[in-house]
């Protein structure tokens, strides 16, 4: 099944989010058959390659370093029961688990571009608790780019996580003033908006600046034991 974006912009557009859903868990089952046929080494390359790793390491992939830094990067604790939620970037779904586990919006829209890596997290997720997060009936997958839809989400949203990436130099313009615009006009007044800001001081100085320039309040929070910082920002 090929997802149309133009179908999925007219959807978003409608607030269809439920239509949404369902055709972007179709075109990732897929892709399940051919994660299914992997190795868990193949597996994990394959991981890696898209999401540019999660925060484990070759040797110690252990789920609660994940969770904790799940739980900054999604800034768990500023979602309100009853919010809705946009997240950029699904993953393997740690940072749904982090919200899901914590507190209960309203809904939960997140987007990823990669119908594969959307298949491991459905069908094949080596930590169970972050599929059953993406399994929750709030939660509603958009199979698309987010560069080119969020400006067609006809929406206010109370919280949005960026976890797109940990490299901007690889995808630049998930990281655009342009992009960051896009998201910042999604959010309701007060709302907040946390976003990975990489380990790159040039990235982290460049995000900071930017997200000041866009009216928000930001203040930067280190994941534990590495240089990589979290911005935490809310819509004055």
């Amino acid at each position: 099944m090929i997802v149309s974006e133009d179908s999925i912009k007219e959807l978003l557009q409608q607030r269809r989010y439920d239509e949404v859903d369902r055709i972007s868990r179709i075109a990732a089952l897929e892709f399940k058959d051919r994660i299914l046929s992997l190795s868990w080494e193949e597996l994990w390359s394959l991981i890696d390659r898209i999401t540019g790793g999660l925060g484990y390491t070759s040797e110690d992939r252990d789920i609660t370093r994940l969770i904790i830094y799940g739980t900054h990067i999604s800034w768990a604790e500023a979602v309100r029961r009853g919010s809705k939620v946009l997240e950029i970037g699904t993953g393997l779904g740690r940072t749904c688990y982090s919200i899901l586990s914590t507190t209960s919006p309203s809904l939960y829209l997140t987007i990823d571009s990669s119908p594969e890596i959307l298949a491991a997290a459905l069908h094949r997720n080596p930590y169970p608790p972050f599929r059953e997060a993406l399994s929750s009936p709030i939660v509603k997958i958009c199979l698309c780019d987010a560069v080119n839809v969020v400006r067609y989400i006809n929406d206010l949203f109370d919280h949005i996580v960026h976890d797109g990436g940990p490299n901007p130099n690889k995808n630049p313009s998930l990281f655009s003033s342009s992009f960051l615009g896009d998201l910042v006009s999604l959010l309701k007044i007060r709302g907040t908006l946390s976003i990975f800001g990489s380990k790159s001081r040039k990235w982290q100085n460049k995000l900071y600046h930017e997200l000041k320039s866009l009216g928000l309040s930001v203040t930067s929070v280190s994941l534990p034991y590495t240089s990589v910082l979290v911005f935490h920002c809310i819509k004055e």
